[in-house]
């Protein structure tokens, strides 16, 4: 498994655990990480989610500007994956 995935396994774990990112969205991001194969041509979309999911914030979109990711980034992200497989 490529750092980059072992990276998205550690983040969403770590967010999980000790932050605020809810069980179904986790387990499909997890999903990825898991499975390096069927995403290594689409490493550019792993990167993204790695990054949505080091900075998520259950209340990015609350307030005057956005400055974290939420559920919907990251819901997004996984949408893309699964399109371009």
């Amino acid at each position: 498994m490529s750092q980059l995935f072992r990276d998205l396994e550690e983040a969403t774990n770590q967010q999980y655990r000790h932050g605020e990112l809810p069980k179904w969205l986790a387990d499909p991001v997890l999903a990825v990480a898991g499975n390096p194969e069927t995403y290594q041509e689409k490493e550019y979309l792993v990167e993204i989610l790695l990054a949505q999911v080091r900075e998520y914030d259950v209340y990015a979109e609350a307030g005057c500007c956005k400055w974290a990711y939420d559920h919907e980034d990251i819901a997004r992200t996984l949408r893309w994956l699964e399109e371009e497989k």
